[in-house]
């Protein structure tokens, strides 16, 4: 595909200084996969190769600015794909726009980001639950991709067994939800819940650590979904795209950037 036919993807995530994740990550994710990215700013990170200080989250304005500056003119991506959000105004408003024109239609790719690998967090939810705060989001999208930690946070419900989090996956009302399983002990599984359908995904553990690999599989599914793949032959390419980017890591003996420490509020 030339350069000039590849489809383009909005993308809304979190500026990560170092690249290891948030939106450097989601536009190298969607270059793999031969689309083009749209990166809208919800929050600045502050991070280094030592760890993070903390976030700043953007303005509901200036959040709707950034999009409608992309789609002057008429211009419509091929898919939308969000991550971490920041506060529950921001995915409220966030959903309401991609409920107009030209985004009502377009594929929605939510990579339902709660809190970094440290525990620190990365979405103020208010007070309110965090499937509150994410539901009118998710009631759009195409595809969540929630780990296990974020599925239970999500529902409440058990995740302790593949079958208990088929059943929470569910109770989301995405679509379809695709439940990373890295978090469980040995070969990782990911579940593909599409209603009563259930398609069992199986890999392969890598040595070492990577961060950002949420970040990539939601944003390469987003741009092969742009590209007019099938829901599952976008997951399965996003998967091998994540793949290559972990054995990669290995190779290279790094971890590919520290995560937050400790949620701190920067000054």
């Amino acid at each position: 595909m030339t350069r000039k036919a590849r489809p383009r993807v909005l993308v809304a995530a979190g500026l990560d200084p170092t690249g290891g994740a948030g939106l450097v990550a989601d536009l190298e994710a969607l270059r793999a996969v031969g689309a083009e990215g749209w990166a809208v700013a919800t929050a600045l990170t502050a991070q280094g190769p030592r760890g993070g200080r903390g976030f700043a989250p953007t303005t509901e304005v200036f959040l709707l600015a950034q999009i409608d500056a992309l789609l002057d003119g008429g211009r419509r991506p091929g898919a939308v794909k969000t991550g971490m959000l920041g506060t529950a105004g921001l995915a409220r408003v966030l959903a309401a726009r991609l409920a107009e024109r030209p985004l009502g239609r377009v594929p929605l790719v939510v990579d339902p980001v709660l809190a970094a690998s440290s525990g620190a967090p990365l979405l103020d939810t208010g007070g309110a639950p965090p499937g509150e705060a994410l539901a009118p989001l998710l009631a759009r999208a195409r595809l969540a991709t929630p780990n296990l930690p974020e599925l239970a946070l999500l529902t409440g419900a058990d995740v302790s067994t593949d079958d208990a989090a088929i059943v929470a996956a569910r109770l989301l009302p995405a679509r379809a939800v695709l439940v990373k399983g890295g978090h469980r002990a040995g070969a990782p599984v990911d579940l593909l819940v599409e209603g009563r359908k259930v398609t069992r995904l199986a890999g392969r553990r890598r040595a070492g650590t990577a961060r950002g690999t949420g970040c990539r599989l939601a944003s390469a599914i987003a741009g092969l979904l742009a590209r007019g793949a099938t829901l599952e032959e976008a997951v399965r390419g996003g998967k091998r795209v994540v793949e290559r980017y972990l054995d990669a890591a290995a190779r290279d003996g790094i971890s590919r950037g520290r995560d937050f420490r400790r949620p701190r509020t920067p000054r």
